[in-house]
């Protein structure tokens, strides 16, 4: 069955969250990026696109920035984007990879001193399935740049989530059971963090890829579809969230970025900006089944623990 024929209501609720995909570069080509992302990809968004992404957020009093790429932290105008948001948002979110960043302290002082909340993709807690995902040598990266952030506050008074990917066709374990395991082993390499979230791989971009050349892509949507669960569809992030790309192109959810399935009702920031309301009807796809399988998923992480 169709995705959009299983969930009807495709309403939008309170549209309080802004996220921003502020570029495609980063310093990693990991084998399940919805993005396909990497050091080869230049695109990334304008100071001129983010201020106007900051005037939609005041206009509509929302309360949460969530900075996304791509690895957003190569972008060159990073320091800009976190001040200003920080100046609008208690609650601003940077993702992350965190590779690289143990190198750049001056800039994790700024993240500190404005409370940013960061969000880190750690898909395992073992070298071996982190660098196969990757890339080799990652794994130590992403430890020496966890210890620097703990010696900034990150993982005790700052919030620092990591994030969870399976490594293939199958869906996350219980992310409470699993955020056990996480601590008990980073404990042992003297790292904190604060929570663990599990996303469930979505069958586009570079995992779709990886999906088509083992020959389990038809499998894994099969799976999907069977593992839904109606407890996660009023919590799916698409009904509370705006997407914006670098190029200020409007979207339901990062997912549908990535497929360029543009919103329905407004397609950039400056219709945005001559609206009084933000609803809409969200563009639905039969790869949703993705954000509603098992105990669902979402940037937040699972929807029904």
């Amino acid at each position: 069955m169709k995705f959009n024929e299983k969930v009807k209501d495709n309403a939008t609720k309170n549209i309080h969250i802004l996220q921003l995909n502020i570029g495609k570069k980063c310093n990693l080509s990991c084998t399940h990026c919805h993005v396909m992302a990497g050091p080869k990809r230049d695109e990334m968004m304008s100071k001129n696109i983010f201020d106007k992404c900051m005037k939609i957020y005041d206009k509509f009093s929302m309360d949460t920035i969530d900075i996304t790429g791509g690895e957003p932290t190569m972008h060159k105008d990073i320091e800009y984007f976190i001040k200003e948001a920080c100046q609008r948002s208690k609650n601003v979110i940077l993702r992350s990879n965190l590779v690289g960043l143990d190198n750049r302290e001056d800039f994790i002082k700024i993240l500190a001193d404005n409370k940013v909340n960061i969000v880190a993709s750690m898909p395992c807690y073992t070298e071996e399935n982190v660098d196969a995902m990757r890339g080799e040598g990652t794994f130590n990266r992403i430890v020496a740049s966890i210890k620097v952030l703990n010696k900034y506050g990150y993982g005790k008074e700052l919030k620092l989530d990591l994030v969870y990917n399976p490594l293939g066709a199958f869906l996350p374990p219980a992310q409470s059971d699993l955020e056990v395991d996480y601590k008990n082993e980073l404990e042992k390499l003297g790292l904190e963090f604060s929570n663990l979230l599990t996303i469930t791989n979505i069958p586009i971009g570079c995992f779709k890829n990886q999906l088509e050349n083992t020959g389990e892509l038809e499998d894994y949507r099969v799976l999907l579809e069977e593992n839904f669960n109606e407890a996660t569809v009023d919590n799916l992030m698409c009904r509370y969230q705006l997407s914006i790309s670098f190029d200020g192109k409007i979207y339901d959810c990062d997912f549908n970025q990535m497929e360029e399935l543009e919103c329905n009702s407004y397609n950039n920031v400056d219709q945005i900006l001559e609206l009084d309301n933000l609803n809409r009807e969200i563009v639905f796809a039969d790869f949703c089944y993705g954000c509603t399988a098992g105990a669902g998923s979402s940037c937040g992480g699972s929807l029904d623990e």
